[in-house]
Parts: C-alpha cells; sequence; structure tokens
C-alpha cells in the first residue's frame, strides 16, 4: 500500500526529511512539517491489568488544518477512539508532545518543549509558553495566555495570561 492509500494530504504542502505520518491521518492545505515530525503514531494509552501495562488500541486519526506548521521533532499522537484535532493556523514550535485526543484551537500557537497530555483540549488564539505543561482531560478556553514553563493542572474558563509561580 502507498502512503496515497493510507494519508490524505492537502494542496501545497512542505514536508522536510524524516518526517513520518502514519496511516488514516489527514492534512490540510499549506501545511508544513519540518524534520523528524511525527504524526499519527499512537499515544500512550495503557491499562494495568493486575500486576502488568496492556496496551489499548489507538484507532483515532490525526487531522491536521490548512495552514498549519509543526517544527522539528514534535510529536503529535493519533487519538485512542475519537481524533486528535489541530484547527487551522495552528503553529507548533520544536519538540512538543501533542498526547491522544487534544484539541488545539485555531491559530493558537505553542513554543518548544511544551506537552500537552491526553484529552485536552485547548481554546482559539491562545498561546502557551516554552516547556509548559497541560495535565489531561482539561479544557482551556479561547484567548489565554500561558507563560513558559507554568503546569496547568485544572481547566480555565476565562480568558487572560495565567503565569508560572516564582517561589522565593
Amino acid at each position: 500500500m502507498s502512503i496515497a492509500d493510507q494519508v490524505i494530504v492537502g494542496d501545497d504542502c512542505r514536508l522536510f526529511p524524516g518526517v513520518v505520518i502514519y496511516a488514516d491521518c489527514q492534512i490540510g492545505d499549506r501545511v508544513i512539517l519540518h524534520s523528524g515530525v511525527v504524526i499519527g503514531s499512537d499515544g500512550f494509552g495503557l491499562a494495568l491489568d493486575q500486576y502488568r501495562w496492556v496496551k489499548i488500541p489507538q484507532v483515532g486519526r490525526v487531522i491536521i488544518g490548512d495552514d498549519v506548521e509543526i517544527g522539528a521533532n514534535t510529536t503529535v499522537d493519533r487519538g485512542a477512539l475519537g481524533d486528535t484535532v489541530l484547527e487551522e493556523g495552528v503553529k507548533l514550535d520544536n519538540q512538543i508532545q501533542v498526547g491522544h485526543n487534544v484539541r488545539i484551537g485555531a491559530h493558537t500557537a505553542i513554543a518548544g518543549c511544551a506537552g500537552l497530555a491526553g484529552s485536552a483540549k485547548i481554546g482559539k488564539r491562545c498561546t502557551i509558553g516554552g516547556s509548559a505543561g497541560i495535565s489531561g482531560h482539561l479544557e482551556i478556553c479561547d484567548d489565554v495566555h500561558v507563560s513558559a514553563f507554568t503546569m496547568i493542572s485544572k481547566s480555565i474558563t476565562r480568558p487572560g495570561a495565567i503565569l508560572a509561580s516564582c517561589p522565593r
């Protein structure tokens, strides 16, 4: 089976060397994927059965909207049951982890080394600073700006800036 049989890739896209796109993924128009990007790998879906971990099949897809750019060595995991979605105009820096079933709203930008755990929902026009972390199953509303090195451990329901605490 050729890659064309497995992946839907839009028009006028740029894929740099070393990009990997797994089966059943959909890439919009004018998407840029830098070297080392992996789209559609399995998420960290495991369940403890007695004293051993059992892999849960990851059967969802990755859907990437138009005008998205993804930096080098960033991974976007496929959904476990539903889809992982990057809406139009999303910009991801290098070395970001996007977990399974994550949804990133249109025109959101995320800086390097950030991590978004499974099933997190990020609103439109958000910014997330470098090395920030978003716990799983949380929702962040539109127009939220998370500073670098901030850990988000609860949903955010009002627009504005979220700053990391600085112990003295």
